[in-house]
């Protein structure tokens, strides 16, 4: 009783039991007959063929049999004698569950089942043919109805006898596992009962008649047999199918996320952004706890590059090197998707502290693979162990050989960028020098009419005289400034910034540092410029590009020189920029061509040789700014180059002119003429001013007494002017200062504004611009004190 189960020992026992009392009774209550040869023989037979029936039994969902063994059973009730007919239920029975690898209490379990359902069953069939079921006539409509009758209650004593083994079993009710199916009771009435019937009346007649009858039976049996096996073979398949079909989808699916990802890489010309992307998609597709990737650098170095969802930091922003380099280079030497799952995790922390103690059970690596060598790796963690699939690993491996070549590629693209950058820095060095000559001669013609007009101005005492040389001296200042300020704005090295800037100005500027080169070249200009609407755009790039323009004209009029027409004009939304020279002309060829990098019609003279990359950066720069280029040339007669740029302005706010009293103002520079102008300037329009040329004497000047507003130049020894505006601000957080320099970088712009500064004036400034920008401050100043205190604005005169 060791392998019958504790809740069923006690029905099992009482189901045996029972069975054997049934079959007790049953024999005592049978008319004696004589047991002879015959009928051991016939009983012999009987239980042989049960045991083969039985065998073949098979057991479809819910445990519900299918066999004929029922049929045989009916029919030797009706031909065998009562103590042989048990006698062979319960061989047959025992031999044939054991045949069908059922455990020995199962087996007794369905004989005792059989003993009490047949027991039943040949008292119903007794009943309605008035007779002993020992060979009883049952060639008789009321015998048709007794053989259905025991077939039902034959079905309803076998479902019992089920449920009350299952129910110990699965701890429910006996009315949640009960449950009568009426087809399966068709088949025991309706089909095994009179089946059984007609093979006792075959036995009855002629026993080769009964063998007519069994053969057809052990068919069907057979073939019910294969019928289920082909019904098994189909559901394996089936589900195979179903389980291959999943995993195709879900192939797909990675495979369409996968390409997404890498056209989303492809897009990214940025490589950190790029590397983050990589591991973030690629870890939410795999379902990956953790997930990093690892490049070599320039030297060879294994360094982690981005990483996501690490379960400790890491040491900071930038690439680290990877602490055991050595294990990658192990596991990169396989060139294929690995997966690890021993102490191989471990080696592969990407951080020190990962190294010591991983909480992933499994990784997977991706090797990023060039065709000479490897370029690192991308991997993903697990906290679980995981398997990887051939499928999973064939598209993995795909995956990896395209993110390997666009981060090659992005490599690539961001190295020529920094050689383009470079030569664009190269290049503006080398036009500076250019200008050097033309900067040098224009500012001593400068000089020389400052100086004329300033002796001429001392040596007349007619004031008129003196206010004409004065306005002489004032433009030519201005003039010098113009100069200066283009040659600033074009060899600016900076990021692009665009802000609104006046392009006749741009045009100018760059017409003005390159007009003594084109003299000397025997070049004409022909100057067409309008006043045109200002424009969002970066004045430097924009000057960049003028330039190459200008430069190509020279070179394509060299040596014999020409007309050079430039032309600046606003036509609609669009302001047109035009050169357009004499030269020598492009060929169809190359024009189709120019745009394109390292293109250029220059020879590899020493007087014209060209890197063919101006016009390229300068189209990109043009593209940039959402315009257009427009080439027009033939050979022989010159070449015309037309840009256009949209208009793009910012909505300007129309100043307002309020008077403003007389206010305390200490103006701070170590040029202690430029100090004195700007004092005289501020006195002039009623302001008290107080000028000091050393920074420690501002500060105490300043805590002890009060300033409405602070000028102070940026480059100053001791303290600069950024470092004084912040000690300032220490002890006065509401200080109003304005820094004034010669040298206007945006980004130092930035660094002042973010400390405080109120604006930032270039040098040399006009008087209304001074003016403006004071008066601008005092408004903005007042303006805050009235919102802190709740007191209304005064209404503004326009």
């Amino acid at each position: 009783m060791q392998t019958v189960p504790l809740p069923l020992r006690g029905s099992l026992i009482g189901l045996v039991g029972a069975a054997v009392l049934v079959g007790v009774i049953s024999t005592l209550l049978a008319p004696p007959i004589p047991l002879d040869l015959a009928a051991w023989l016939a009983a012999t037979l009987f239980a042989v063929g049960l045991t083969i029936f039985e065998a073949l039994t098979i057991v479809r969902q819910n445990d519900r049999p299918l066999a004929v063994t029922l049929v045989l059973l009916i029919a030797g009730m009706i031909i065998l004698p009562w103590p042989l007919f048990l006698l062979a239920v319960a061989i047959g029975a025992i031999a044939g569950s054991l045949a069908r690898a059922m455990t020995w209490w199962q087996a007794i379990a369905l004989a005792a089942v059989r003993w009490i359902a047949l027991t039943a069953g040949s008292i119903v069939l007794m009943i309605f043919v008035q007779q002993p079921v020992y060979s009883a006539n049952i060639a008789s409509p009321a015998a048709l109805f007794g053989l259905i009758g025991s077939g039902l209650v034959i079905y309803l004593i076998d479902r019992l006898a089920s449920v009350s083994l299952a129910v110990p079993l699965t701890g429910k009710q006996l009315s949640e596992v009960f449950q009568l199916r009426l087809d399966d009771a068709g088949w025991y009435a309706l089909i095994f009962a009179p089946l059984g019937g007609m093979l006792a009346i075959l036995w009855q007649q002629e026993i080769w008649a009964f063998a007519l009858g069994i053969a057809p039976l052990a068919m069907v049996q057979i073939s019910l047999r294969r019928q289920h096996k082909l019904e098994e073979a189909l559901t394996i398949a089936d589900t195979q199918l179903r389980s291959a079909n999943e995993r195709l989808l879900m192939l797909s699916r990675q495979s369409d996320h996968l390409q997404s990802l890498v056209v989303s890489l492809m897009t990214s010309r940025d490589v950190p952004t790029m590397l983050n992307l990589l591991g973030e998609r690629l870890s939410a597709l795999m379902e990956a706890d953790s997930a990093w990737v690892t490049l070599y650098d320039e030297q060879g170095r294994l360094q982690l590059v981005a990483s996501h969802h690490l379960p400790v930091p890491t040491a900071g922003l930038g690439p680290q090197p990877i602490p055991l380099p050595h294990s990658y280079e192990t596991a990169l030497e396989r060139r294929r998707v690995t997966l690890f799952t021993d102490q191989h995790v471990q080696s592969l922390g990407p951080v020190p502290a990962l190294t010591q103690q991983s909480p992933w059970q499994a990784i997977i690596l991706l090797p990023l693979l060039d065709e000479q060598q490897p370029l690192g790796a991308v991997c993903l963690a697990f906290e679980t162990v995981r398997s990887l699939k051939e499928e999973e690993q064939r598209l993995l491996a795909a995956f990896a050989r395209h993110a390997a070549a666009v981060i090659h590629n992005a490599r690539l693209f961001r190295r020529w960028q920094e050689s383009q950058s470079e030569l664009g820095r190269s290049a503006k060095l080398a036009a500076v020098g250019t200008f050097a000559a033309s900067i040098a001669h224009e500012f001593n013609n400068l000089l020389s009419g400052m100086l004329g007009y300033a002796q001429l101005g001392l040596a007349d005492n007619d004031v008129d005289m003196k206010n004409e040389a004065l306005k002489v001296v004032l433009d030519t200042c201005k003039r010098g400034r113009s100069i200066t300020g283009s040659l600033l704005t074009f060899a600016r090295r900076r990021d692009s910034r665009r802000e609104l800037s006046d392009l006749r100005e741009v045009v100018e500027g760059t017409l003005t540092l390159m007009e003594i080169d084109l003299r000397k070249h025997s070049v004409r200009v022909v100057r067409q410029i309008e006043v045109v609407p200002p424009t969002i755009c970066d004045a430097g790039q924009i000057s960049q590009v003028f330039l190459n323009l200008l430069t190509n004209a020279r070179d394509a009029m060299k040596p014999k020189g020409g007309t050079l027409t430039v032309t600046l004009k606003a036509e609609g939304e669009w302001i047109m920029l035009q050169v357009a020279d004499t030269g020598c002309g492009i060929p169809e060829a190359i024009r189709r061509r120019i745009f394109q990098p390292f293109v250029t019609t220059k020879n590899s003279t020493a007087s014209q040789s060209g890197t063919g990359l101006g016009l390229a950066v300068s189209y990109g720069i043009v593209q940039n700014h959402n315009g257009r280029f427009e080439v027009e040339s033939e050979v022989g007669k010159g070449t015309t180059m037309t840009i256009w740029l949209p208009i793009i302005q910012e909505e300007v706010a129309e100043p307002v002119s309020v008077p403003i009293p007389a206010l305390r103002i200490l103006v701070i520079d170590d040029d202690e003429a430029a100090a004195r102008t700007l004092s005289n300037l501020l006195e002039q329009a009623g302001h008290h001013v107080t000028y000091c040329a050393r920074s420690a004497e501002a500060i105490e000047i300043y805590n002890a007494n009060p300033f409405d507003i602070v000028l102070s130049d940026v480059v100053m020894p001791e303290l600069d002017g950024i470092s004084l505006l912040n000690v300032l601000r220490t002890y006065d957080p509401t200080a109003t200062i304005i820094l004034f320099t010669g040298q206007v970088e945006p980004d130092q712009v930035a660094a002042m504004a973010a400390s405080g500064a109120y604006a930032v004036l270039r040098k040399p400034f006009a008087a209304d611009e001074l003016m403006a920008t004071v008066q601008s401050a005092y408004h903005d100043r007042e303006r805050a004190r009235r919102s802190l205190t709740g007191i209304a604005e005064p209404e503004l005169r326009r």
